[in-house]
């Protein structure tokens, strides 16, 4: 078995309340790496077509990679891979912190959870025991104080993962949380949980991986502490928010629902006064040199001393420009909210904005949302609705469905307004003015997704990813499918590793296709080239393929008819659309570079042969 990996794979079977240990075979950790890769073996192998995702047969996949654990800087991510309630698909959620960093000290490169649990448990990791422990008493209770009460009866040395009422209650869009600021956040692994009446996990861990070469790690290590004091300082400084300036220069930040792609108060909720006015401290996941994560806390006002990591630039973008909410204390509080009761604040802004649009032109109104006034930039009612959201009551019950469904039963009419892809609600980067996003959204295996391939970044800067002789044009068609192959193939491998994106952003350059393959020798001693790591983010991608066109997911010309239709307004990028004949193209010229069928079905040996 090459180092880096522990060889080790425990499934969990909540009904029967067994645990079983299995052996990895070291050609499946060469073929398909770790993390995302080993998932989606193991959910299109281990799993029936057409399963309902909120069945006890859903499959909960964790899984880490060879360098998570290790000292390789910011590889301490944790995956967690199912069929999602949201969508109906593949589902696929990353957390940072330290869940990820533990596992793999606890000797487990894959955690397996199946069945559903007669009664509420806690799963229990500690340093490779695992064992099933009563969760009565936390059922009920929101994230933050569930692991309160954990640390309480478990201790500091354990790592937490919880969900809120949103994951009890089923709700489509409920996420994971860890450490009260990181999240397993999208396509409802929340929901997940709650099926199987699994509340929480609690994992120690305290043996180190081995590496092939730990001088060389140190050096490798150096060398990009060094490169983050340069390229980076950014983030360090405000965190994901400080991108906001930069979309919405270019008139691709989504703005009242998706109708406008400048913020004109953005001024109002930008990094900079976050920065100055509630800010207060840096936090690092494992071995990061970045400390990305910010703490705020608001000093005066109505929401004063709520506290709260964050905002993200999704969650700024979600419920800031999209439901025009222009109070940072505001921003503030919904993040604690949507926290403690579990909701993933990408689809719940999403939903709010589409509730909010669907209020303004009178197609719901406050008999139908039980008194709720449903205006944009009303945040007392938007909180309001929240609750009804995760306890899955009145109007809420509805919303607590997503967008797709949402928008279904309400009609038409607002089907119109609706804006998802395959049923997952879109991140905050519009791609009428961003072509590589619209062929990246259609394409991503689990919906609408800028981390599938990050190709808004090539897209602002207008460079190219891998080659800096190349410039990208965001409103151009052309050339973009050549460059998302290859973005998503990178990002499988670091998804399989598990890097952190933020060092390997593409146009900055800290850690790309060399030094993953540098990284990846010194830690497992496997030589592998650029060519072959590349191939394997290939199989990768054509795996979870296969596996979305077995569970039927939509045709990815399938696309939210404000995208194709109505033009943008405002900005850099106003008067931009999706052309449907171009993205058309863009998807046939993607499927032949894949080497898959016209319709986009890969052959089952470029998904299973190594």
């Amino acid at each position: 078995m090459p180092k880096g990996y522990t060889g080790k794979r425990v499934h969990v079977d909540l009904s029967k309340g067994k645990v079983r240990v299995l052996k990895l075979e070291e050609g499946f950790c060469r073929t398909y790496l770790g993390g995302k890769g080993f998932a989606a073996k193991i959910l299109y192998e281990e799993t029936r077509r057409g399963i309902n995702p909120l069945s006890p047969d859903n499959l909960l996949v964790f899984a880490v990679g060879p360098l998570v654990g290790t000292a390789a800087p910011g590889a301490n991510r944790l995956v967690a891979c199912f069929k999602s309630p949201l969508t109906g698909i593949w589902g696929e959620s990353y957390c940072g912190g330290e869940l990820g960093t533990q596992l793999k000290w606890a000797g487990i490169d894959v955690l397996t959870v199946a069945g559903r649990s007669s009664k509420p448990v806690y799963l229990m990791v500690d340093d490779g025991a695992v064992e099933l422990k009563d969760a009565s008493h936390l059922w009920g209770k929101d994230s933050y104080e569930a692991e309160r009460i954990l640390i309480e009866e478990a201790g500091r040395e354990f790592q937490f993962a919880t969900i809120g009422p949103a994951g009890e209650n089923l709700v489509k869009f409920a996420c994971v949380t860890h450490a009260r600021g990181r999240q397993l956040g999208r396509c409802g692994v929340g929901a997940v949980f709650g099926s199987k009446n699994l509340k929480a996990i609690a994992v120690r861990g305290s043996r180190l991986p081995e590496v092939a070469d730990v001088e060389a790690l140190a050096g490798f290590r150096w060398k990009i502490f060094k490169a983050v004091r340069e390229k980076l300082q950014s983030l360090s400084t405000y965190g994901t928010p400080a991108i906001a300036v930069l979309v919405n220069k270019a008139g691709v930040l989504p703005t009242r629902n998706w109708n406008e792609g400048f913020y004109e108060k953005l001024e109002e909720i930008s990094p900079e006064v976050f920065k100055g006015r509630f800010y207060t401290r840096r936090r690092a996941c494992y071995g990061c040199p970045v400390a990305c994560r910010h703490i705020s806390e608001v000093a005066e006002g109505v929401y004063a001393g709520v506290r709260v990591e964050g905002p993200e630039y999704e969650t700024l973008f979600a419920w800031g420009s999209l439901c025009d909410i222009e109070s940072l204390g505001a921003l503030v509080k919904v993040n604690e909210v949507c926290d403690r009761l579990g909701l993933d604040t990408v689809t719940a802004g999403n939903v709010l904005a589409f509730a909010m649009e669907c209020y303004e032109r009178k197609i719901i109104d406050s008999k139908k949302t039980g008194g709720i006034k449903l205006e944009f930039g009303n945040v007392d009612e938007a909180l309001r609705m929240l609750r009804e959201i995760a306890y899955r009551k009145g109007f809420g019950k509805l919303l607590s469905e997503g967008v797709r469904k949402a928008s279904k039963k309400l009609g038409k009419t607002a089907e119109k307004l609706a804006v998802h892809v395959k049923g997952l609600e879109p991140p905050g980067y519009d791609p009428r003015g961003l072509k590589a996003m619209a062929l990246a959204y259609a394409v991503s295996c689990r919906g609408a997704c800028h981390m599938r391939s990050l190709a808004y970044r090539p897209n602002l800067t207008g460079k190219h990813p891998f080659n800096p002789e190349k410039t990208v044009d965001r409103l151009s068609y052309d050339g973009q499918p050549a460059m998302v192959v290859e973005l998503e193939d990178f990002y499988a491998v670091v998804d399989s590793m598990i890097y952190c994106h933020f060092f390997c952003f593409p146009v900055i350059g800290l850690v790309l296709w060399r030094e993953l393959e540098e990284v990846y020798r010194i830690v497992t001693g496997v030589k592998a080239d650029v060519s072959t790591l590349r191939k394997a983010g290939a199989r990768i991608n054509s795996l979870i393929r296969l596996y979305n066109v077995r569970e039927k997911a939509p045709s990815d010309m399938v696309y939210p008819e404000k995208w194709l239709k109505k033009k943008l307004k405002g900005g850099a990028s106003a008067g931009q659309v999706v052309s449907g004949k171009k993205l058309k193209r863009m998807l046939a010229e993607y499927y032949r570079l894949r080497g898959w069928t016209r319709t986009g079905r890969p052959k089952k040996e470029q998904a299973l042969q190594p």
